[in-house]
């Protein structure tokens, strides 16, 4: 029964020859990779050491590019958070303000202007 649901052993889609040329380009693929990898691997200790020390150097510039945008990032943050605050200082001061200080003031000029009115019968 499981070689009926698996295509690639039921025999019944491809030949045998049909099967044994697919594994071959599979396999000459494969070393196609293979040369194109080892081409381009070091072939002593010392070239290897090079490599790896020229890729460290390239990583640490990359980590110091990637640091001096995060501290910009970071400054930004910290300046939009501060102008934030000012708006907000801005907003609520005022309000709060008018809030303590305003109806004493309106209740005074509300008695003086009801001092000029005629009186309600």
């Amino acid at each position: 029964m499981p070689e009926s649901i698996n295509q690639r052993t039921s025999g019944d889609s491809k030949s045998f020859h049909e099967h044994l040329d697919e594994m071959r380009g599979v396999a000459e693929e494969t070393l196609r990779y293979a040369k194109t990898i080892h081409q381009f691997t070091p072939k002593d200790a010392v070239e290897r050491i090079q490599e790896l020390r020229q890729l460290l150097e390239d990583n640490l510039n990359y980590t110091k590019a990637c640091y001096a945008l995060l501290e910009r990032w970071r400054r930004w943050m910290f300046w939009h958070r501060v102008w934030g605050a000012v708006k907000f200082l801005l907003i609520v001061v005022p309000l709060v303000v008018g809030v303590i200080y305003l109806p004493p003031l309106i209740q005074s000029y509300v008695q003086e202007y009801l001092k000029l009115l005629p009186p309600l019968r």
